[in-house]
Order: structure tokens, then C-alpha cells, then sequence
């Protein structure tokens, strides 16, 4: 049963069409992955998602309803969370205020042991949750970015490009922690610049070019499509 149904979503800047007509569906528990070249609308599309960014047209169909026009607060209280790129988080707060504030929609998630479940998926949160978020490495306002999109239990975790900035072995890090939501049967949208983790990690995946869906597939034959290979493996 897909609890995002994406019908010809249309949105961009200003009079700058960005999303063109942009389709596309998630079962529930499914991991989908979204790659493609700089520009061509990803993160545009989860901030259209998320409420951030009007649609111009098309229909955003979340647990059975049309949500297209819903605010960004509505969206997350119904279980959509959105973590942006760059592990975005307040800077001047400590980890446990970050983590606070992404349990602002469901409060109750903190007392029935939702901050014990993300203290024991990242444990160095934990450590450190009297520290300010700007005294992390960039591998841990990634993890606490995460975390804090977690805390509130979506139905639908959506991450814009975990990976970014980040050195190999973070990256190991972040992803062996993220196949653990995996395995508990959590729903993801990921964007990902890095090709190789995304269609390894995704159950299936979409290339997104100038704004439009060009190919679609599993994530292990997506990675075996020529034109994949060429143009975002190297090969």
C-alpha cells in the first residue's frame, strides 16, 4: 500500500519552473532513493513535500488524503519529517533542546521512550546531550539532525543528502546507523548525491533530470543501467 503518492507535481521559484509534472509512489516501509545531477530539483521536491515550497500544480497524496497546500507544521504532525541537507541544526541550543524541538508536534513521544530510542541508535547524542549543537563535528549535527527528525515517530522520514560534507568513514557510520530504522520497517525518501550508498541502501530509486522522472527501478537495477553507470557511477 504506498503512503506517498506523488501525482504531476508541479512547483519552482518565482516564474522559474523547477518540478515538472514529477510522479512517483512509496509503499509503506519502503526505503525509495531520488538521485540525479546538481540542479535538477531534488531537494526542491522534498521542500515541496515537506509544505516549505507552494506546489503549482499536482496532487500530494499522504496516508490516503490530498495534502497538497497543507503547512509545514500540519505535514509534520500528520508524520512527515524532513531533515535537510547539511545537518541543520540550532547552533545556540543543546543536543537535548534540539532533540526537544523536533518532538514539538508529539510531546508525548519524548516521556513514552522516544529520546531513549534515539540515544541508543546514536549513542554519542546521548554523551554529549548538554552540549551545544555547535560544538559537534560535522558527522554529529548530521546524527543529531537526524535524530531530532526521528524523535517525533513519522510515518515518513524524508533526508536530503546525509551524506554531504562528510568524510567516507562517516558515511559508513551514518548509513550502518540508518539500516537499523531500515529494518524496523521505517519509511524513507532519500536524496542522495552519492549514487553508490543510495541505490545499495534503497529498495528502489528515481533519477530526477531538469525536473523530470527519467528512469525508475530497483535500486540494484538501477545501478546496472548504462545510463546510470555513465553519467553517475563513473563506469
Amino acid at each position: 500500500m504506498s503512503i506517498l503518492q506523488i501525482e504531476k507535481l508541479t512547483a519552482g521559484y518565482n516564474k522559474v519552473r523547477i518540478l515538472n509534472e514529477v510522479s512517483f509512489h512509496i509503499d509503506q516501509g519502503e526505503v525509495v532513493a531520488v538521485i540525479g545531477p546538481n540542479g535538477a530539483g531534488k531537494s526542491t521536491l522534498l521542500k515541496t513535500i515537506s509544505g516549505l515550497i507552494k506546489a503549482w500544480a499536482g496532487n500530494i497524496i499522504f496516508d490516503g488524503r490530498n495534502r497538497e497546500g497543507s503547512s509545514p507544521h500540519e505535514l509534520a504532525r500528520i508524520g512527515i519529517s524532513y531533515v535537510p541537507e547539511g545537518g541543520r541544526v540550532f547552533a545556540n541550543m543543546t543536543i537535548l533542546e534540539n532533540l526537544y524541538m523536533g518532538a514539538f508536534t508529539k510531546r508525548s513521544n519524548v516521556k513514552t521512550g522516544g529520546l531513549e530510542e534515539i540515544f541508543q541508535i546514536f549513542p554519542i547524542l546521548k554523551k554529549r546531550m548538554k552540549q551545544y549543537a555547535c560544538t559537534l563535528s560535522g558527522g554529529e549535527k548530521q546524527m543529531l539532525a537526524i535524530g531530532r527528525g526521528l524523535i517525533s515517530g513519522p510515518k515518513l522520514l524524508m533526508l536530503d543528502e546525509p551524506s554531504l560534507g562528510l568524510a567516507p568513514v562517516l558515511v559508513d557510520d551514518i548509513y550502518d546507523r540508518l539500516t537499523k530504522l531500515k529494518e524496523k520497517g521505517l519509511t524513507v525518501l532519500l536524496v542522495e548525491q552519492n549514487t553508490n550508498y543510495a541505490l545499495e541502501w534503497a529498495d528502489r530509486g528515481y533519477v530526477l533530470e531538469n525536473g523530470r522522472i527519467v528512469l525508475e527501478g530497483r535500486g540494484l537495477e538501477l545501478a546496472s543501467n548504462p545510463h546510470v553507470r555513465k553519467f553517475y557511477l563513473g563506469i
